[in-house]
C-alpha cells in the first residue's frame, strides 16, 4: 500500500471537509480511489498504489475563494511534503507548462503575467528552501500561490482575446449553440422575452416521468407545448436527455423492474426511446441521449450495465432518426468521485469507450455542476477549467458543455438534490453577484474553445422544482440574474 505524507502549517486555514475532498491521482490525471486523514503533523494519503502522482486539495486562496489546487507530481517518499509549498510549485508548474505550449503556437504573453510569474517564483524559492521554519514557508508559498493565480487569471484573459480574434477572423460570427434548459417550463412574458434575447438554443427534457407516469399512457402535452414554443421563439431544439437513472427522471413503474430484471428495464428504455423519437422526429435538432451513466445512481448496475444502456439508447436512436445528430453526457468530467469510490473506467474513459464502438456519435456532452457537494464539480482556476475542455477535445468530436453554479449558499426549498452550495468564491456568501463573476471569468473560455460546439444552462428557475438548490437563470420571483444579461452580451458580441 502507498503512503503519502504532508505537513499542514496554518491548518486552520483549510476548509473544514477538505479531507473528505482530497483527491490522488496518477500521471494520466486519473484519480486513485484513497483515503486522506489527519494526523497530529498533518495529513496522511493512503492508496494501493505506490506511484508518483498528483495531490489535489480544496485550498482557500487569498483574493481568489476556495479552489481545488494540486501538486506537481510527488514520489512516495518517508520525510513528508510541506503541502503548500508543494500547492504552490503546482500551480507554477501547470501555469509555465501552459505558457510554453501556447507561446509556441504564436500566443503573445502580456508583460504582467511575466511579472507575476517572476514575484511568485521569489516567494516561492523562499519558501521551498526555508521549510525548517514551517509555518513562515506556508505564509510566503501562500503569496507565490496567490500570485501565480493572478498571472493565470491575466493569461486566461489574453488566451479569451486572441483566440476569439482568430477564429471571428476566420469564421466571423461563431454558430455555437448558447442554450438553457427548459425544466418543466413553458415560459411566457417578460421572462420568454428575456430568454429570447440571450439564447438561441433551447434544450427540452422530454421528461420520461412527465410523459409516462403510468405504464402505457403516454401524455405528451407538455413536451407539445414546449416544442412548440421553441418553434414560435426561433430556438433550435436539443431534446433530452432521453434516459437519466435517477427518481426525478424515471416513472415510479420503472422501479417495479429495476436492478433485479435488467432486460425488462432495457426493454422498456428502448419502447420509450422510440416512441419519443417518432413523435419528434423532425422537430429536434439534436438529441441529448443520456446523461450521468458514468456514475452511480438509484440502481447499482455494473460498469459494463451502464455502458450498454448507452449503447442501446443510441442504436434506437440512430435507427429511429438517421440524421439527426446524438450526443451523451458525461457527468463530473474530472472524475474526482473515483478517490472515494470503487471503479475502473474514469469519465474519459467511459466516454471513449463509446466513440470507439463507432455508433454515431455526434458529440460529447459535459455536464458541470460547479461548486456543489456532493454529487457536483469542484471549483477550479481558469487555466484547469480550460485545460480539461483541451483534453476532452482529444476524443475528436465536439462538446456540449452543460453548466450550473449557484447563486446563493442557503436554504432553496424548491431544490430536489441533496447536493449543496460549496463556499468557493472570495466574498463572505454566494450571491447573484458571484454567480456572474464567475460567469464573466469562464463562460468566454468556452467561446474561445473551437472544441466546444455548445454551451447550455443547465437550470432555468428557482420558483419552479428544480434539481440544484440556486442554479436557475431566474430568481424565485421570476427575476432574471445578472448572469442573464451575460449571456444576452456574449451573444451579441459573438454568435450569429
Amino acid at each position: 500500500m502507498g503512503v503519502m505524507r504532508f505537513l499542514v502549517p496554518r491548518r486552520e486555514r483549510m476548509a473544514a471537509d477538505a479531507v473528505e475532498r482530497a483527491i490522488f491521482s496518477g500521471m494520466d490525471e486519473i484519480p486513485w480511489h484513497s483515503r486522506t486523514s489527519w494526523t497530529d503533523q498533518g495529513l496522511i494519503v493512503e492508496r494501493a498504489e505506490s506511484d508518483s502522482g498528483n495531490f489535489s486539495i480544496p485550498c482557500p486562496v487569498a483574493g481568489h475563494g476556495q479552489l481545488i489546487l494540486s501538486t506537481a507530481s510527488l514520489m512516495e517518499r518517508e520525510r513528508p511534503y510541506h503541502l503548500q509549498v508543494e500547492l504552490a510549485r503546482g500551480t507554477l508548474n501547470r501555469l509555465r507548462n501552459q505558457i510554453a505550449g501556447w507561446e509556441s503556437l504564436g500566443m503573445t504573453i502580456p508583460a504582467a503575467v511575466r511579472q507575476r510569474m517572476a514575484e511568485a517564483h521569489v516567494h516561492l524559492s523562499w519558501a521551498a528552501t526555508r521549510q525548517d521554519d514551517a509555518d513562515a514557508a506556508a505564509d510566503r508559498a501562500a503569496l507565490a500561490t496567490a500570485l501565480a493565480l493572478e498571472a493565470i487569471d491575466l493569461f486566461s484573459a489574453a488566451y479569451v482575446e486572441q483566440a476569439l480574434a482568430a477564429r471571428h477572423n476566420q469564421l466571423g460570427k461563431l454558430s455555437t449553440l448558447l442554450g438553457f434548459n427548459l425544466d418543466g417550463a413553458c415560459p411566457t412574458g417578460a421572462v420568454a422575452e428575456t430568454l429570447t434575447a440571450a439564447f438561441n438554443t433551447a434544450m427540452v427534457p422530454l421528461a420520461w416521468r412527465e410523459i409516462e407516469a403510468r405504464e402505457g399512457k403516454r401524455d405528451w402535452t407538455l413536451s407539445d407545448q414546449q416544442l412548440d414554443w421553441c418553434r414560435t421563439q426561433g430556438f433550435k431544439v436539443c431534446g433530452g436527455p432521453l434516459v437519466m437513472i435517477d427518481r426525478w427522471s424515471l416513472p415510479d413503474w420503472m422501479y417495479l423492474w429495476g436492478e433485479d430484471d435488467a432486460e425488462s428495464f432495457t426493454s422498456c428504455v428502448a419502447e420509450h426511446i422510440q416512441a419519443v423519437v417518432a413523435r419528434y422526429k423532425g422537430k429536434v435538432q439534436l438529441w441529448h441521449c443520456a446523461s450521468r451513466l458514468n456514475t452511480r445512481n438509484d440502481f447499482s448496475f455494473s460498469e459494463e450495465q451502464r455502458l450498454r444502456l448507452a449503447v442501446l439508447v443510441i442504436e434506437t436512436i440512430r435507427r429511429a432518426d438517421p440524421r439527426a445528430p446524438v450526443v451523451v453526457t458525461v457527468d463530473q468530467p474530472w472524475g474526482s468521485f473515483m478517490s472515494r469510490e470503487d471503479c475502473d473506467l474514469s469519465p474519459l474513459h467511459f466516454a471513449d469507450a463509446l466513440v470507439r464502438a463507432d455508433l454515431g456519435l455526434a458529440g460529447i456532452g459535459l455536464e458541470i455542476n460547479l461548486g456543489y457537494s456532493p454529487h457536483g464539480t469542484e471549483p477550479h482556476d481558469v487555466l484547469e477549467f480550460g485545460r480539461q475542455m483541451d483534453r476532452w477535445s482529444t476524443l475528436g468530436l465536439p462538446l456540449l458543455v452543460s453548466v450550473t453554479v449557484p447563486s446563493g449558499s442557503g436554504k432553496d426549498p424548491q431544490a430536489r438534490s441533496n447536493s449543496a452550495p460549496l463556499k468557493f468564491a472570495e466574498a463572505d456568501e454566494l450571491s447573484v453577484a458571484t454567480q456572474r463573476a464567475w460567469g464573466e471569468k469562464f463562460l468566454p473560455v468556452l467561446l474561445a474553445k473551437q472544441s466546444v460546439q455548445g454551451v447550455i444552462w443547465n437550470q432555468l428557475l428557482d420558483s419552479q422544482p428544480h434539481a440544484l438548490p440556486h442554479g436557475g437563470l431566474f430568481d424565485a420571483q421570476d427575476r432574471p440574474k445578472p448572469i442573464v444579461e451575460l449571456f444576452q452580451a456574449l451573444r451579441q458580441q459573438h454568435l450569429t
